[in-house]
């Protein structure tokens, strides 16, 4: 599973920068910058919180309205005081800046939540250290997310891990859609990887009514990680390819087999092919118009076992091989 591995950890650091440590830092200087995305009246803060050994940096848009106190008209005057606060479960960051002609610069502070630290006092969790707490703030660990782990009897999550989750968009509501469909993936870390593809519970629907039910957690990874999907499986049952397993959607995508290709060959007489046969044929650029050129040099009636063999010596027409 090392492509879909790949693509997470692409997508989790694309979402956030983030240096952490395992004890509390001291001398935090959180700086933000505040300003409008444009036409959608939505707002753009980037906050750099620097400490005496490492830095945390993120950046997210934000409706003004989930910025508690933010008067938005003071980011469009000459010069204007602003504060305002985003208030998470973990705890709360308090900034206060000036704002000049449509932007806003300041500091600002945070708070760990005792309520949220006595939650994972309370599910068995080491504490964390301060960083660990402004992180959880930062990516939105929320106390539902917790709870909702525990209820569902996942391993107890590390700090590192409840942060990724929350990353990637897990919820509490993520995980019970989920479970009512029978998914219940093997470890924190297979959750992770569901939510950062995005497995949603509407894409296992949709192979449910395609008549691929039950199919396993890493089939479902494949499938997204390949773009494999129910359009792709009613193409093929389209041109007489039903009841295909998982495997043979798996090769048939990776190697953009498609019906195009098929009927391609099936207009110059090979008709249904097996999936092997395709993925011979694709794999060796084994082509329609290569048999056509093979035909017109005298070799006709030639079976798929023996086409391969030909492009793999690089056997061509007679008039091209000078």
């Amino acid at each position: 599973m090392n492509r879909p591995l790949a693509m997470f950890a692409a997508i989790f650091f694309t979402v956030l920068t983030v240096s952490s440590v395992g004890f509390a830092q001291e001398n935090r200087a959180i700086r933000f910058t505040l300003e409008p995305t444009g036409s959608d009246q939505r707002v753009q803060l980037s906050l750099r919180s620097d400490t005496n050994r490492h830095h945390n940096s993120w950046s997210t848009s934000f409706a003004p309205g989930e910025l508690a106190g933010l008067d938005i008209a003071r980011l469009q005057t000459r010069s204007s005081p602003i504060s305002f606060a985003i208030l998470r479960d973990p705890g709360r960051i308090d900034c206060s800046g000036q704002a000049h002609n449509g932007r806003a610069l300041g500091e600002c502070r945070f708070t760990v939540d005792p309520s949220f630290a006595s939650l994972l006092a309370g599910q068995g969790y080491p504490r964390p250290s301060e960083d660990e707490y402004y992180t959880m703030a930062s990516v939105g660990v929320s106390r539902d997310l917790i709870r909702a782990l525990g209820a569902a009897n996942y391993p107890r999550p590390s700090i590192h891990d409840l942060t990724a989750m929350a990353a990637v968009g897990v919820t509490s509501a993520y995980i019970d859609e989920l479970a009512r469909r029978g998914y219940r993936p093997k470890s924190t870390n297979d959750l992770v990887q569901f939510a950062a593809l995005q497995i949603s519970p509407e894409f296992i629907d949709g192979f449910a009514r395609a008549g691929y039910r039950h199919l396993d957690a890493d089939t479902l990874v494949q499938f997204k990680a390949l773009n494999v999907d129910p359009q792709f499986v009613a193409a093929f049952e389209g041109i007489g390819y039903r009841g295909l397993d998982a495997d043979d959607l798996v090769q048939l995508k990776a190697l953009d087999i498609t019906p195009d290709f098929v009927a391609g060959f099936s207009r110059i007489g090979y008709s249904n092919l097996s999936v092997d046969d395709l993925v011979q044929l694709k794999a060796l650029d084994v082509t329609p118009a290569f048999v056509e050129d093979l035909r017109r040099s005298g070799m006709t009636g030639l079976s798929p076992d023996r086409l391969v063999p030909l492009r793999t010596i690089g056997f061509d027409r007679p008039d091209r091989r000078r």
